[in-house]
């Protein structure tokens, strides 16, 4: 996509005076993205459109179409408004290549989501549970046409930041909810949000369905040891070099927002995410995530690992693996 110049073409689009042509190679662009995005998440398991019957054709279109604003005089408002706004600012080509993903991504999950409640029983019980969440806990609201829950003293007027889809599904819950009940799971997810994560305490609907159901159904979830291709043994330092400065970008975020990671976490996350990922260039075995952290404070024991930093600390090993297996995918 980098020959593309999609920096530019954003840039012309939606902040310039675009020619119908440039506008149309645009969507272009998007629906080829949205096609490569969806055969990623497929692959990995997140979801699977052969059984489910879904064309991916048909959800790469509409996924397109529903980045598209009401506004008659202007289709691109949400796009562009979304562009203008993004956090940190769109400045180069893997900044301008990680909006367009990200915008997509989102909007390929509402639309899976929608086709889900349609075809999958399962969807549509979870999905009809979460509406029914508790009221003196959580509210749904609606906002652009989308549906939204989030803790009642939530301000749903304000800005928010909504954690990517592909995150979601990797973040862990520090306890799993007593008989998997679905209303237990909301619960886990929400703390597991606002306590390990930047971001705000607010979901689509539909993406917390799936979320849910991808926990009920016990899919299947990446091993940090297992690439894309299994015959690979040798991994390209850059590769994974480029992948660790993100969550080193994560947890610079992190240390801002989140006062729980204090300096001695954060570097001994720092520190041991480092490890790991230098043990996979030499091509050695992962070791027990424990022990990872141990190295850092001789006197950390697994019950206070458990209990308070096994969730987040495996939360940042999963977006690190993910940020790597899509490196792989995509080179």
């Amino acid at each position: 996509m980098s020959e593309k110049r999609i920096l530019d073409i954003l840039k012309k689009v939606l902040i310039g005076q675009p020619t119908e042509q440039e506008k149309n190679h645009f969507f272009e662009i998007l629906i080829e993205v949205s096609r490569i995005r969806i055969r990623f998440f497929s692959r990995i398991k997140y979801f699977s459109l052969e059984r489910n019957e879904i064309s991916m054709d048909d959800i790469a279109l509409e996924a397109v179409s529903n980045l598209l604003s009401n506004n008659e005089n202007d289709y691109l408002e949400y796009i562009r408004n979304s562009f203008l706004n993004w956090d940190p600012p769109v400045t180069n080509e893997e900044e301008a290549m990680n909006f367009v993903s990200k915008l997509i991504d989102q909007s390929i999950y509402q639309t899976i989501a929608k086709k889900y409640s349609e075809l999958d029983p399962l969807f549509a019980k979870i999905l009809k549970e979460i509406k029914r969440a508790d009221k003196e806990k959580y509210k749904i609201f609606s906002r652009l046409d989308t549906e939204f829950i989030s803790f009642k003293s939530f301000d749903e007027k304000g800005d928010f930041n909504i954690i990517p889809q592909d995150e979601l599904i990797l973040l862990g819950v520090q306890q799993f909810p007593e008989n998997n009940y679905i209303k237990g799971w909301i619960d886990a997810i929400f703390e597991a949000i606002d306590e390990f994560t930047e971001y705000s305490p607010v979901l689509p609907i539909n993406a917390l369905a799936l979320k849910i159901k991808f926990e009920l159904t016990a899919a299947q979830k990446i091993d940090v040891n297992v690439l894309p291709d299994p015959e690979v043994q040798f991994l390209v330092r850059e590769g994974i070099m480029i992948c660790l400065n993100k969550i080193e970008r994560k947890l610079k975020r992190l240390s801002e927002k989140k006062q729980k990671y204090n300096e001695k976490t954060l570097t001994m996350f720092r520190e041991a995410l480092t490890d790991i990922a230098y043990d996979l260039l030499e091509g050695d075995q992962i070791k027990n995530y424990f022990e990872y952290l141990k190295v850092y404070d001789e006197n950390l024991t697994m019950k206070e690992y458990r209990e308070n930093y096994r969730a987040q600390f495996e939360y940042l090993i999963k977006i690190f693996k993910n940020e790597l297996t899509q490196y792989y995918l995509q080179s």
